[in-house]
């Protein structure tokens, strides 16, 4: 038996090895960049607010099913959901997850939310963890103001510290979270290095060029603090 489990012991080794030769070894570095600049990225958005509605509707599935949810999306014409950078983009009254919110560090940000959810489902709201929300209108609810069915709540923060969040529903959270009133928003950093021309940020670059990119979507940094930015 001895023998055996030597000679299995030795197989699995050299197995070991030969998958380990077909791995390929990648080493990176973090963009180095000399110095910071202060240039807030300002977006179409910048003194506007986001008019968002919760609705109903049905998900196409990949199979062509189709699966009943709930969701936010631009109440009327997508003023406050993207850079003018961007000249094609669109904003579905409805979706899930919801539009993706696009802010810069220190900006002030209004969401002013609709309730166009069955009467049935009662009230709506919207949470926005992570930061300091004052809400006015609507009605006083558990976690926050709420909108009835077919009334408005409007959020007002300041987006204070850069990065990716989600907002998601405050209101009977277990039900409403999970039929799809969720999304995520990105606080862009108010000081990106100067000039990044190596690593990740020369992929960026030509991801960019190749795209005739030039918003947020290929940004340089996530972070605006030196030992992140400058880090070698």
């Amino acid at each position: 038996m001895s023998a055996r489990r030597e000679a299995m012991r030795e197989t699995n080794m050299k197995k070991a090895i030969s998958m380990s030769k077909l791995l390929p070894v990648v080493s990176w570095r973090w963009p180095r960049c000399s110095r910071l600049r202060r240039t807030p990225r300002r977006l179409a958005s910048q003194d506007q607010p986001f008019n968002l509605t919760a609705q109903s509707a049905y998900i196409t599935q990949p199979d062509g099913q189709a699966i009943y949810s709930w969701g936010y999306g631009c109440n009327g014409a997508p003023s406050g959901y993207a850079p003018a950078a961007i000249t094609t983009t669109f904003c579905n009254v409805m979706q899930v997850p919801g539009p993706t919110l696009i802010v810069t560090e220190g900006q002030t940000v209004t969401v002013n939310l609709t309730n166009g959810l069955p009467t049935a489902a009662g009230n709506t709201s919207i949470l926005f963890p992570g930061f300091s929300v004052t809400a006015t209108g609507g009605v006083v609810g558990l976690l926050t103001n709420e909108a009835a069915p077919g009334g408005t709540v409007s959020y007002s923060f300041t987006a204070s510290s850069p990065g990716t969040r989600a907002y998601y529903s405050g209101t009977q959270g277990d039900l409403q979270v999970e039929m799809g009133l969720y999304g995520a928003i990105i606080v862009l950093p108010s000081a990106v290095p100067a000039a990044c021309t190596s690593g990740l940020a020369a992929a960026n670059l030509t991801a960019e060029a190749f795209w005739q990119e030039s918003d947020f979507r290929l940004a340089a940094a996530a972070y605006d603090n030196a030992p992140n930015l400058l880090r070698p």
